[in-house]
């Protein structure tokens, strides 16, 4: 998904500058799959960029992700870049995201059901196809885009894992695609006006 109209990677290697106005998108697991975290600037050209990556090693049947640890780069994270939302599907994480919103953060549920998936997957493809997005050019970003299947039917285009219990994990692009959806989203909102007062003199 992340190659252009003729097949070259829109990678950009710079990282996000601190203070940049971004939405992080959160995959959230709890033992067998990976827990992603991922950023997408608020700008013409939105740039991706991997934030963290919790993945289970494939011989510890035994792993359980680290909640405080998660929470604790969103609120890292929130402190070093200007974020405009943190988005997540509420699946097994309601209690964190309660919590982080308790904090201030700007949480918002994403749930990952076709009717919201099927055209923020369309929207990320259409705009690498066109130029109009960049990533990082981050390995595992490449790795889970790549271990992505396209899903279509009736309810339309979504990614999907090769099987349920495939190891092949596609986290990162998961949350690619919702912070996409959501920086496009705020992208498109018309610029707040300021409020002039005027004094007139007597």
């Amino acid at each position: 998904m992340l190659a252009g109209a003729d097949g070259a990677a829109q990678g950009r290697e710079s990282a996000i500058l601190a203070g940049s106005d971004v939405v992080l998108a959160l995959d959230g697991s709890f033992s067998g799959d990976a827990t992603a975290l991922v950023a997408c600037t608020v700008d013409p050209l939105p740039h991706l960029d991997v934030i963290a990556l919790w993945e289970p090693p494939n011989d510890d049947p035994g792993y359980r992700v680290d909640v405080a640890d998660v929470e604790d780069m969103i609120r890292t994270t929130c402190q070093r870049l200007s974020v405009r939302e943190i988005c997540a599907d509420p699946y097994r994480w309601t209690r964190s995201l309660q919590a982080l919103e308790a904090e201030g953060l700007p949480m918002v549920e994403f749930p990952q059901s076709p009717s919201r998936m099927a055209p923020a997957t369309a929207a990320l493809y259409e705009a690498v196809m066109n130029r109009q997005a960049t990533h990082s050019g981050n390995p595992d970003l490449a790795r889970h885009v790549g271990n992505a299947h396209v899903k279509d039917d009736a309810r339309g285009v979504r990614l999907t894992k090769q099987t349920k219990w495939s190891k092949l994990r596609i986290d990162l692009a998961v949350c690619a695609v919702m912070a996409h959806s959501r920086a496009l989203f705020f992208a498109s909102q018309p610029a707040k006006r300021t409020r002039r007062v005027v004094t007139f003199k007597r």
